[in-house]
């Protein structure tokens, strides 16, 4: 079977940026100068996870999916979870085991004044967070049930300013405005101020989190970058936030949203692969 990603995560306590190939590799981008692309004849199915213990399978039938899909009809019930649980009447004893954990409410910052709220698994610590591609957080109280943290995201998701979801086109967004500190821990404590006024509670948390150094060996780029149309992306990669790869290319700065590509037949290289890339604008001032 042709080598494709089947999963973008960040791995272990130091949260290395990693893609884990069909093929049993880990790859390390950050730091290489790369060529990747991707094949979109067909996708594979990346298989499943076991929920109880943390394992991830390939698919035992090698099967293709609908492009809409990552995995196969088999490994969705072999797998039985569902993030979006609140919305279906259907939940599989995989998920209720797993509602019935601890999890965590958080305050994601994406940018430049823009902030969601989330709920996760506690046990996977700030590690949604990195998924997301979040620049800072705050993880503002943790619940006994995935219910009880669902009934105040839902709650929150509902005040002005807040959101619930973010658009891979938003985080592209985002990347190109300014990121600083002082004002993102400003922003976030204000807006946990309130929600608290707003919903008449008090939660725990106490110290902004921040997160560019686990997405990058040096800053995470800003302002001009060239998002990538056609499925490849090439330079030296510079950055994985989320699964937005950002490489430097001939002088430009590139973005390649990955996780669309999960599942694709990849084609991995350490040369650099001519892009046909628009004209770049440039300022006069």
């Amino acid at each position: 079977m042709s080598k494709f990603i089947t999963q973008l995560s960040y791995v272990g306590e130091e949260c290395i940026p990693t893609l884990r190939l069909s093929s049993g590799e880990e790859y390390l981008p950050l730091g290489k100068t790369l060529g990747l692309s991707f094949d979109l004849t067909e996708r594979n199915c990346i298989g499943w996870h076991d929920i109880s213990n943390g394992g991830s399978y390939p698919c035992p039938e090698e099967a293709r999916t609908d492009k809409k899909f990552e995995t196969c009809p088999a490994c969705q019930r072999r797998t039985g979870f569902n993030p979006a649980f609140y919305h279906t009447t259907a939940v599989s004893p995989q998920q209720e085991a797993r509602n019935a954990e601890p999890h965590t409410l958080y305050l994601a910052y994406m940018g430049k004044n823009y902030i969601k709220v989330g709920i996760s698994w506690s046990n996977r610590g700030t590690k949604r967070l990195l998924d997301q591609g979040a620049r800072a957080g705050l993880i503002l109280e943790t619940f006994p049930t995935a219910l009880i943290a669902r009934q105040y995201e839902s709650k929150i998701a509902e005040l002005e300013g807040l959101h619930e979801t973010t658009s891979t086109r938003t985080k592209l967004a985002l990347l190109k405005t300014s990121f600083d500190k002082e004002e993102t821990e400003q922003h976030l404590l204000a807006t946990k101020q309130h929600i608290e006024e707003a919903l008449s509670v008090r939660f725990s948390s106490r110290n902004t989190l921040f997160f560019d150094a686990f997405y990058t060996n040096e800053s995470v780029p800003s302002g001009e970058i060239t998002v990538l149309a056609d499925p490849c992306i090439s330079g030296k990669a510079v950055a994985l936030v989320g699964d937005i790869l950002i490489t430097e290319y001939i002088g430009r700065t590139l973005a390649l949203p990955l996780k669309q590509f999960i599942g694709y037949r990849a084609e991995f290289t350490d040369k650099i692969l001519p892009l046909k890339l628009e004209p770049q604008q440039m300022q006069l001032f």
